[in-house]
C-alpha cells in the first residue's frame, strides 16, 4: 500500500471513489467541490463596531463551518479606553453573529480560549473527562461573561499552545 498527496489532479479519482461507496453523502459533483474547494466547507465572516466607519473599536472575525452547521470565534479584540479587552466587551457582535449563524441554519456557536487563569494550566492532564467535571476559572472574566452568555464547556485540547497550555473548548446551542 502507498500514500499519495490528495493535489488537484488526483482530486477526480478520489472523488469518484467516494461517490461509489457513500453516494447518500456524495455524488461525483459534490465531492469533487468538497475537496477542490474549500468555500463549500469554510468560510470567514466579521463584523466592527466603532464611532464610525473608520474608527473601529473592536472586532470579532470568524469562520463558518458549513458540514457542522457551526460558526467559530477566530480572533477578536476591543480598545477599552487603550487597554486591549477581549470577549466581555462583545455583546453587539456575539448578538450578531448568533443572529447571521441562526439564519444560515448554524446550530452552533464555538469558541476556544487558553487555559491561563485555570485549573488546567501548565500541567499535564488527566482523563479529560474529568478534567472539565473538576475544570476551575480563577476570576476569568471573559470566561465568566461567556458561560453567562450561554457557552458551556465541551472539550479540553491538551497542548494547544504549547506543553501544558492547553486550551478550553466551548460552545453555545443555537437552536
Amino acid at each position: 500500500m502507498a500514500i499519495f498527496e490528495l493535489i488537484p489532479t488526483s482530486v477526480p479519482v478520489v472523488a469518484t471513489m467516494m461517490a461509489e461507496i457513500m453516494p447518500e453523502w456524495w455524488e461525483y459533483k459534490s465531492a469533487f467541490k468538497q475537496l477542490s474547494d474549500i468555500s463549500e466547507a469554510i468560510e470567514s465572516i466579521g463584523w466592527y463596531i466603532g464611532e464610525d466607519k473608520n474608527h473601529p473599536i473592536g472586532w470579532a472575525f470568524f469562520r463558518e463551518y458549513k458540514s457542522y452547521r457551526t460558526i467559530e470565534l477566530e480572533c477578536c479584540g476591543y480598545n477599552d479606553n487603550g487597554i486591549f479587552a477581549l470577549e466581555h466587551k462583545m455583546k453587539e457582535l456575539f448578538d450578531r453573529a448568533c443572529e447571521y449563524a441562526k439564519s444560515k441554519g448554524y446550530l452552533t456557536f464555538r469558541t476556544v480560549m487558553g487555559s491561563t487563569q485555570f485549573s488546567i494550566h501548565d500541567r499535564p492532564l488527566g482523563d479529560i473527562g474529568d478534567e472539565i467535571k473538576n475544570l476551575e476559572s480563577y476570576k476569568h472574566i471573559d470566561y465568566d461573561w461567556l458561560l453567562s452568555y450561554g457557552f458551556r464547556v465541551i472539550g479540553i485540547q491538551p497542548n494547544a499552545y504549547e506543553i501544558n497550555h492547553h486550551a478550553v473548548i466551548l460552545a453555545k446551542d443555537l437552536t
